[in-house]
């Protein structure tokens, strides 16, 4: 029987998500992962066939050599942050299915851009803001108002948006300060030409329209869209709030030109035998403008599960058959109803001690599902969007129904957050 290794950076709900795939495959799972604690270790047990622990699943050559001789027949992630070291590991060990180098650009948003704007695809204008006295050479530049972001960063973390010369050196200031602070290690790795992700951001023009996400599988050079999900609810600080499959109002014109758009960027990458998340806004002048490829992984949290409702589609099973090399697995059949998918986050910064109120959400007429993603002991700050409690819905009429149903949910759920 072949066997996979699934590398885990912490925990997370994707990993018992990936193993039962991998299982379904015919294949064994075992997970790759730094020393555990026993209660987790006992949790994570029945989930995969076995462990390999290593001090750093960070380190390329370590992994590669503890899986050496077990003859792995893949090697696989959705951790965002080891997406790109994971398949360096499968490179060494011959089981590669996409280059690394692909998933090294990747986690470079200005390098994206760049490679994205060479393919002559359209970008927001950007720049790298090292020294806070350029902030009016990049201002004038990029143009105002503008998003300040890590270079590498993921989940929201630390986005913001500014309208100012003053608002643009404040922003840096920022993130300076706290990206240094943060347990997230992407950020104290330097990026391929020694770029500093704690002194170095990015600056991009601020678009002007909706904004989508669009899952794509990539199979031996072909690029297949799952759907087109709708973003209406996001909060000023680029937080999710609320998503919808169908989208509201999208014409099929514009959701083929959306499609296509994420298509082409990851495909322009050269992305192939795997999957990504694609974030694309459609500018009212511009038109569809891919602004973020989460390349190596699908869509986080609990979305896998709104687009299997919306479609049929299982985009985990989907992304570990194309990392294992496997036939694409069954698909059945979307609701014939909109569905829609609400987050609800702790409010503060500090070590989660309980979650309460998800029976009354699942009770609610509307929900199909709750979902929670974080658990006891997980670190939660406002500096990062971490999905928290996930609320599958259908049965709502418009925005205002989504509006009303995550104001409700969020009133139920109750965060106990102790100092960390």
């Amino acid at each position: 029987m072949k066997t996979a290794f699934i590398v885990r950076e912490t925990h997370g709900q994707w990993i018992g998500d990936f193993a039962a795939a991998v299982r379904a495959s015919g294949w064994r799972a075992e997970l790759v992962t730094e020393p555990l604690a026993d209660a987790e270790r006992a949790a994570l047990g029945p989930l995969v066939d076995g462990f390999v622990v290593v001090e750093d699943v960070r380190d390329v050559a370590a992994v590669a050599d503890a899986l050496r001789d077990r003859a792995p027949d893949a090697v696989l992630t959705a951790a965002e942050g080891i997406i790109a070291t994971t398949a360096q590991v499968a490179e060494r060990l011959g089981v590669a299915r996409c280059p690394a180098a692909v998933f090294t650009l990747a986690h470079n948003k200005f390098a994206v851009r760049e490679k994205l704007a060479e393919a002559g695809l359209p970008g927001p204008r950007a720049a790298l803001f090292a020294d806070p006295a350029e902030a009016a050479a990049i201002a004038e530049r990029v143009g105002l108002p503008a998003i300040v972001k890590p270079v590498n960063g993921a989940a929201s973390t630390l986005v913001r948006t500014v309208s100012t010369v003053d608002e643009l050196v404040a922003a840096h200031e920022l993130l300076a300060t706290r990206l240094p602070e943060n347990a997230d290690a992407r950020y104290h790795r330097p990026l391929p030409g020694g770029l500093d992700p704690r002194r170095v951001f990015l600056v991009e023009s601020l678009l002007d329209g909706p904004e989508y996400a669009v899952d794509v599988l990539v199979r031996d050079g072909g690029a297949e869209t799952v759907t087109v999900v709708g973003k209406p609810l996001i909060d000023e600080r680029k937080f999710e709030l609320g998503m919808v499959c169908p989208p509201f109002g999208l014409s099929g014109e514009r959701a083929a030109a959306i499609r296509a758009a994420a298509a082409d960027a990851v495909l322009a990458l050269g992305l192939d035998n795997t999957v990504a998340h694609v974030e694309v806004i459609d500018d009212v002048s511009r038109g569809p403008v891919v602004v973020e490829v989460n390349a190596g992984r699908p869509a986080g949290g609990a979305q896998p599960a709104l687009l299997k409702l919306a479609t049929g589609i299982d985009v985990t099973a989907e992304a570990v058959a194309l990392a294992l090399g496997a036939p694409p697995p069954a698909r059945g059949t979307g609701l014939p109803v909109p569905v829609g998918y609400l987050i609800v986050y702790a409010e503060g910064t500090g070590r989660l001690v309980r979650v309460e109120g998800t029976g009354e959400v699942a009770g609610l007429p509307e929900v199909l599902d709750v979902v929670t993603i974080v658990s006891p002991g997980q670190v939660l700050s406002d500096d990062q969007e971490i999905y928290a409690v996930n609320v599958l819905v259908a049965g709502f009429a418009d925005l205002d129904d989504l509006a009303a149903l995550h104001a409700e949910a969020t009133k139920l759920v109750r965060f106990e957050l102790e100092e960390a």
